[in-house]
């Protein structure tokens, strides 16, 4: 089996694309088959809330 080349330059033509979308670009991944895989910046989900409602009058 031999590895898919890939270049630096397609790499970045990747993530200039993706920032230039909106994306915050968080992780890049070339997989063995050459595709390249952009992940965004992982989102902390947000901490649930701890207060207790107030009951209607």
């Amino acid at each position: 089996m031999t590895a898919t080349r890939f270049t630096e330059a397609q790499v970045r033509r990747a993530v200039k694309g993706a920032t230039d979308a909106g994306w915050t670009v968080g992780e890049v991944r070339v997989e063995p088959d050459g595709t390249i895989r952009l992940l965004p910046v992982a989102k902390e989900s947000p901490q649930p809330d701890e207060r207790t409602p107030q009951a209607w009058d």
